[in-house]
């Protein structure tokens, strides 16, 4: 687990969405430490429990993930 008190956070931005029961619903976006050893954060609502730390390969298939889904037809 990446320790939260010990990494500065470099980036940090935030996205309104909705949930699939059209509850809203807010995504977390941030980044924590610099190099090689940054990791992307993504948390849905604050929760610890749907917290994801992404690598920079994971974030960027992720991202090619994202366009993926958004050009399907």
């Amino acid at each position: 687990m990446v320790s939260v008190s010990t990494v500065e956070e470099t980036f940090r931005a935030t996205l309104r969405a909705r949930t699939p029961e059209g509850d809203a619903t807010t995504l977390i976006v941030l980044r924590r430490g610099l190099g090689h050893g940054a990791r992307v954060w993504l948390t849905f609502d604050g929760a610890v429990r749907t917290t994801a730390v992404l690598t920079g390969p994971e974030t960027a298939r992720l991202v090619g993930l994202l366009g993926d889904a958004q050009a399907a037809r």
